[in-house]
């Protein structure tokens, strides 16, 4: 397969395993270094899997291989894989400003108030009226929805809330990973393993979450994470 046939991280990681050859593993990532940055040898197992590289990684990669000339011709191919495995943004309802939502539990109470409702029945209608649930009543649990190769966070347990979906690396091969805020469940649909801490600067109580489409987590509190 040419490099111009390749559709897919999948066919992306076979032709570069094919390129690599007798070299190890090993040996890639050990040539790999270009000003200071580098591969580790599961780097290089995971892109040959089907992890798409970050535009360095693939730099890394053709010179551990001792290919750097083949960059200018799958730079774009990476490039256009990225784009196609890149998460759909969630669509958020705008909050309202404060003095509206004022105004209108006011119009709900009024409403209720002059249908004669008991004040068990007022409370419900607020509840399914402005968001917020009457005593007793339990949130539905969300759908753990991840796009494929992505790591996904909730601030609320089973699923709720404004989600974010991160890449399994974020940033970098090894740094600790921040979360803007406390994640309170979490899939993982990348192909690598993550490490899920409790405090900041992956500190505290650790949690394992498997990799590619194993069981989500619907109930953690987590902050910060690294992959494994």
């Amino acid at each position: 397969m040419g490099a111009s046939e390749i559709t897919s991280a999948e066919e992306l990681g076979t032709f570069l395993r094919e390129l690599r050859g007798q070299l190890t593993q090993q040996a890639v990532a050990r040539r790999s270094n270009i000003d200071r940055a580098a591969l580790t040898r599961q780097r290089v197992s995971n892109i040959e899997n089907g992890v798409v590289p970050t535009a360095q990684q693939l730099k890394c990669f053709l010179h551990g291989c001792g290919k750097p000339g083949l960059l200018d011709e799958l730079e774009p191919v990476r490039q256009r894989i990225e784009a196609a495995a890149a998460p759909v943004k969630d669509v958020v309802r705008p909050e309202l400003p404060e003095h509206a939502r004022r105004m209108r539990r006011r119009l709900v109470l009024s409403a209720a108030a002059a249908a004669g409702t008991t004040a068990v029945v007022t409370g419900v209608a607020v509840a399914l009226i402005i968001g917020t649930r009457a005593p007793g009543e339990t949130a539905a649990a969300g759908t753990p929805d991840c796009v494929e190769g992505h790591v996904c966070f909730w601030p609320e347990p089973n699923f709720i809330g404004r989600k974010i979906t991160l890449p399994p690396d974020y940033f970098s091969d090894s740094k600790c990973q921040p979360l803007p805020f406390v994640a309170r469940s979490v899939k993982n649909n990348s192909k690598e393993r993550q490490r899920l801490f409790a405090g900041t600067g992956c500190t505290g109580q650790e949690t394992i979450l498997q990799h590619l489409n194993r069981a989500p987590l619907p109930s953690v509190a987590i902050l910060s994470y690294r992959h494994s």
